[in-house]
């Protein structure tokens, strides 16, 4: 386990990934075809992840937009368009970072997180807690989106729209644990941590 403490070359690693990620999440199945992603048994735990990662964000924009024609063919209030779109953005905007973040996590540093000046990479026990989150999120996501049903008549339809967004999340969060079983049940080679402090480059 590697603590990191302002250090900006890891900000740079992870935003220098930008440009191997984006084309990932542009042609999602470029890992795994569409007919394959439904199986939890993978030989790829990070390839399947991927794609996940990827299908969510694009499951982010679909939702969001569908979410604001249903707001404004059935709410009849003009109000809601403006929240509408901004919902759209923030909603996108925070599906690929996330995305990108387990990825990074996931495919290049075997377990990271960051809170604030304070980072930890190097630490499969990360996978699993980041694992349990996503399942837990999409479980929320699924409890949440079923308020919406005393909102109009039509409200079922945004409930399954809102509502799908599990289906992403469980299966990233799926794969995430699974590649943590496996990490965890790697020979540990000696004792690996260490402390980066200030690192700018």
């Amino acid at each position: 386990m590697v603590f990191h403490i302002l250090d900006i070359s890891l900000l740079q690693e992870w935003l220098g990934t930008c440009q191997e990620y984006f084309p990932l999440v542009l042609k999602p199945f470029s890992k795994m075809s569409p007919k394959q992603i439904f199986s939890c048994n993978q030989s790829n735990l990070e390839d399947w992840f991927t794609v996940w990662s990827a299908i969510q964000v694009w499951w982010a924009l679909i939702i969001n937009i569908i979410a604001i024609v249903l707001l404004f063919v059935f709410y009849s209030d003009g109000d809601v368009v403006g929240p509408g779109v901004r919902n759209l953005v923030v909603g996108v905007i925070t599906a690929y970072i996330w995305a990108h973040m387990g990825w990074f996590a996931v495919v290049k540093k075997q377990g990271c997180c960051c809170c604030c000046i304070v980072c930890m990479s190097q630490a499969p026990i990360l996978l699993l807690i980041y694992g349990i989150w996503l399942i837990l999120w999409g479980v929320l996501t699924i409890l949440n989106a079923l308020e919406w049903l005393d909102l109009f008549d039509e409200a079922f339809l945004y409930v399954i729209c809102y509502g799908s967004y599990a289906i992403p999340l469980l299966y990233m969060g799926i794969a995430m644990l699974k590649i943590w079983n496996n990490k965890k049940s790697e020979p540990q080679l000696g004792d690996t941590s260490a402390t980066v402090i200030g690192r700018q480059s």
